[in-house]
Formats: structure tokens, sequence, C-alpha cells
């Protein structure tokens, strides 16, 4: 009976390990499609992430992204890709189009809640200016700057009772990056939105 119950165990969990293994690699590679919205803020990017104590205009950000991740280290760090689409909305009205890499901490664990903080950096495209933008550009001289540097930082809270849905907060932030690009702090927009893993 043991001659035949050992190999039976030894075949059972050499078929375990790969399938615990593709497990692991399979929840590294997550996706998700988030969209937001909020005001432009007249300050610059520092300013706006203290979002409570910030100057608003009464033009508007709205937007919808793509996420999708590669890796995953043990630390629990997850490095993807992310591109957006939006619109400015306000005094005038502007399209925007971002992308560029991401990179995500999904560490804290507080009771049924989950808090994750992400950042993604890249490049922005808008067809026009607006607000604060528009004013600093015109200020700087600079002529139109459609292609600036993208910042997004972001902190998103999800709950056990549904862990594919998270609502998060992003600053939406495009800029010449020091001067690299254009002399111009471009937009920066305070958004809160949702988004869905799968």
């Amino acid at each position: 009976m043991l001659k035949i119950a050992l190999p039976l165990a030894c075949a059972l969990l050499a078929s375990i390990v790969p399938v615990a293994q593709a497990q692991e690699a399979n929840d590294s590679v997550e996706r998700n499609v988030f969209v937001m919205g909020g005001p432009f803020s007249e300050g610059y990017f520092g300013d706006t992430l203290a979002f409570w104590n910030v100057n608003y205009e009464s033009n508007f950000f709205v937007g919808m992204g793509y996420q999708q991740f590669f890796h995953q280290v043990p630390q629990g760090l997850k490095f993807g890709v992310e591109a957006g689409f939006g619109a400015r909305l306000g005094d005038k009205s502007s399209a925007e189009a971002w992308a560029g890499a991401v990179i995500r901490y999904d560490g804290w664990q507080l009771g049924d809640f989950r808090i994750a903080t992400s950042i993604t950096g890249g490049f922005s495209v808008v067809t026009d200016l607006i607000g604060a933008e528009a004013t600093r550009a015109e200020q700087n001289g600079e002529d139109g700057a459609p292609f600036l540097y993208y910042l997004g930082p972001e902190i998103a809270i999800s709950h056990a009772a549904a862990p594919n849905w998270e609502v998060l907060g992003r600053v939406q932030h495009r800029s010449g990056g020091f001067s690299t690009i254009a002399n111009l702090d471009g937009s920066n927009a305070a958004t809160l939105g949702l988004r869905y893993k799968f």
C-alpha cells in the first residue's frame, strides 16, 4: 500500500506546485481601468498635494485610464504601464492624452481596508492650454507647450468585501520638468475616482 501511496503523493505534490507558482505569477499580472475627475488648482504641484488648502479654478478635469502590471517583487511593489485620455473643461475646452510607467505599492492593511499608493510618470499632450497653465505659458513666453511631462501620484482604498474595486485620489500634473521640455509648471488637478481591477 505504501508503495502505491508514496508515488501518488509525490505526483499530486508535483502537480500542485506548478499550479501555485502559476497563481503567484498571475497575481503579479494585474490589469485595471479607472475613471476620475476634479477641479484644477490655481497653485503649483506642491500646493495641489495639500488639496484641502489650495484655491481652485472653475475649470475641471475628467478622464479615464488603463493600467497593466507586468512584474511584482516580494516587497509588494508592482511595475507596469498606464495610458489615459481626458477632457479639460471650463472657460474653454481641451483634450489630454497621457502615457507612462507606473509603480504601485499594495502594502497597508487596516482592518478590512487596504491602502495602496502609486505614482505614474510619463508624458502628456493636450490640444490647448486652459486656466493657470495658459496664464503661466503666456507669462513665460511659451507658445502653446502642448507636450509636457506627466506625473500622477495617487492613493487608493479598497475594502475586503469588494477587493476588485478601489476609490482613488490623484493629482493630475503636467509640467516642463524644471525647464527640460518647456519653462512651464503646467496644470494640476485634484481628482477623485473609481478603479476596477481584473
